[in-house]
């Protein structure tokens, strides 16, 4: 399958409250503001979304006062893929109004990658020794290889299901490879590392997606360039990660960056309005051209850094989809007015 690059797509999450109307209501903002790859409205945790079902199962993980606990001595995980409710949702919102569908190049499915995931159950220390120098308080599924693994395996049975319904983009999810793999790969050797990364996209036969925000290190670039994974999925309006890429470096790996033009971490202003918050359609076209100055138009996908959920608790529902829809269509304008100055 080609490449894919010059595009728009979104990370995910949006400020709204877990209902049918506001499923609705996220995939249409998206694609009313020219979004071309829009993603399924995450409105639950990205951890929630797939352990609370597990919970559910009484196969030993258990949930208290919002922390995930194994209480068995190994993590007995479902073999049948679960949690396909929001890839039905765009299969039947598609068929319902194909003239959405007719409007956009493809949809995008986001799943939590297994290294995150793993992070979040804390397991009895009787089943895997904690080191001496831990990132964590606590005793997680992350220390054990095999249970990192076995999630792998299940994200990527889940990921088969949606690569079936016709995902364009499958990214797994992973904020928690920008904390254990800095100067060093904790808990995990690189090749240990990379083994999980390509089990848990293996199943995806489009275009395969792993997002990490935050600082990316050049040991974890390095780790991702040598995986299977097509598109990098990196925040870059804080600055961090601006220099850690080039045209020769993804395409000597046939990797595409997605690469983040609009910025999700927000603080409050006082006195302020939606408009206070959003890129103005130049300040978004000097990003862009940043992007493809440095790693070449076809080898580049425009998004936001991360996704928007917390923009709910500083905004509201309604304010913070007005930051949300004037951001994206700016996006996409600016893209559409780019198009002419870069061919």
């Amino acid at each position: 399958m080609k490449k894919l690059g010059w595009t728009t797509t979104v990370v995910g999450s949006l400020p709204l409250t877990n209902t049918p109307e506001n499923l609705i209501r996220g995939v249409k903002a998206q694609i009313n503001c020219g979004i071309e790859y829009p993603c399924y409205p995450q409105l639950v945790p990205m951890i929630d979304q797939f352990l609370d079902p597990i919970v559910d199962m009484n196969v030993g993980l258990v949930k208290n006062h919002g922390r995930f606990y194994l209480e068995a001595d190994e993590l007995k995980l479902p073999k049948d893929p679960f949690a396909l409710e929001y890839g039905q949702f765009m299969v039947e919102f598609f068929k319902d109004n194909p003239d959405y569908r007719k409007k956009i190049k493809g949809w995008k499915a986001c799943l939590t990658g297994p290294f995150t995931l793993a992070s979040e159950i804390i397991i009895p220390e009787s089943v895997v020794h904690k080191p001496k120098i831990s990132l964590f308080r606590d005793t997680t599924a992350i220390l054990s290889y095999d249970m990192v693994m076995g999630l792998a395996k299940m994200m990527s049975r889940i990921a088969s299901e949606y690569d079936k319904m016709g995902a364009d983009i499958i990214s797994m999810d992973e904020p928690m490879l920008g904390i254990i793999v800095g100067r060093k790969t904790y808990y995990h050797t690189e090749d240990e590392a990379l083994n999980i990364i390509n089990q848990a996209i293996s199943t995806i036969s489009r275009h395969s997606s792993v997002h990490v925000c935050g600082r990316i290190a050049p040991k974890l670039r390095n780790l991702l360039l040598e995986s299977n994974v097509e598109i990098m999925d990196h925040e870059m309006t804080s600055g961090y990660n601006l220099k850690l890429f080039d045209r020769e470096l993804l395409e000597q790996y046939e990797k595409t960056l997605a690469w983040g033009v609009l910025q999700t971490q927000i603080q409050w202003i006082a006195d302020s309005t939606a408009d206070s918050y959003i890129e103005p359609i130049n300040h978004v076209k000097k990003a862009i051209h940043e992007a493809v100055d440095q790693v070449g138009k076809e080898n580049v996908i425009l998004k936001p850094d991360c996704g928007f959920a917390p923009l709910l608790s500083i905004f509201g529902e309604e304010m913070g989809m007005q930051v949300v829809e004037g951001k994206l269509r700016n996006l996409a304008q600016a893209k559409q007015e780019m198009e002419g100055e870069l061919t």
